[in-house]
């Protein structure tokens, strides 16, 4: 019951207190199993900044299937856009490209971030090493 809480519980936790700083790192597969709470985040000026690792995997996921000594059964999502998905659903969001940008942005927003009413989402492209035991 663990994944997806996270998208949702940082929204909330602006919510609950708007002037506290909310900056959730989350991976794209979790998200994908609350991402509509990017529509309340917008809809209610929840100022939180999401930075999503986006690997078009359920790493997670992956691994334990990995360690049981089987296969994953579920396909990856490579073609899967969570920053098209967070602007369909009214949330500003971003693809950064590299390093020096994401550095850039949060440069840029973190600053910001008090004083926010408008929800930032950051897809940031990462790529898992196989051999990678977290």
């Amino acid at each position: 019951g663990g994944l997806g809480f996270g998208l949702p519980a940082a929204a909330g936790l602006r919510m609950g207190d708007p002037t506290r700083p909310v900056v959730a790192v989350l991976g794209d597969g979790s998200s994908l199993y609350g991402i509509q709470g990017l529509w309340s985040a917008a809809r209610y000026g929840c100022g939180a900044l999401f930075v999503v690792l986006s690997n078009g995997r359920y790493a997670v996921m992956d691994r334990l299937a990995d360690r049981a000594g089987g296969k994953a059964p579920w396909p990856a999502f490579d073609d899967v856009s969570v920053h098209g998905l967070a602007r369909a659903l009214g949330c500003p969001a971003r693809r950064i490209s590299d390093h020096a940008e994401l550095l850039a942005v949060l440069d840029e927003v973190v600053p910001t971030l008090p004083g926010r009413v408008e929800p930032l989402l950051l897809d940031v492209p990462v790529r898992i090493e196989r051999g990678f035991e977290p």
